[in-house]
């Protein structure tokens, strides 16, 4: 069994650890370069086009075999559209959800400077529609 990855980033140490020891994964498999490249930069601007996706699916339709897992998350509307598409396909997909913590230093000149921490909680299955 594989857990594919679509993501803007790799994951953590934290994250593949909970992979390997929840899921019992054999094989963690990220996108290709080109599908990275493109799953990294869905336009802003504009409506929405189907397109944007077209070569992730037909990567995924060709890669997925039964049992496969998938984290997917990204920018929002790209996301959802491809949450769906693989969920109406049988497949379980997950996002990793965070824990933020935000730390407020006030600095000598009455400014304010704001950390945030963002840490990894778990992986949470994208809920029925």
């Amino acid at each position: 069994m594989k857990m594919f990855v679509i993501l803007s980033h790799k994951l953590s140490e934290i994250q593949i650890q909970e992979i390997n020891q929840r899921f019992k994964i054999d094989d963690i498999v990220y996108l290709p370069d080109s599908l990275q490249k493109i799953w990294s930069n869905i336009p802003p601007s504009g409506e929405w086009q189907e397109d944007f996706l077209r070569e992730i699916k037909n990567w995924l339709s060709k890669q997925l075999k039964k049992g496969d897992k998938l984290i997917v998350q990204g920018e929002f509307g790209a996301t959802f559209c491809l949450v769906q598409w693989l969920k109406k396909r049988g497949y379980v997909v997950y996002y990793a959800t965070t824990e933020r913590k935000v730390i407020e230093e006030q600095l000598k000149d009455g400014t304010i400077r704001t950390n945030r921490i963002f840490q990894h909680v778990n992986f949470r299955e994208y809920p029925a529609g």
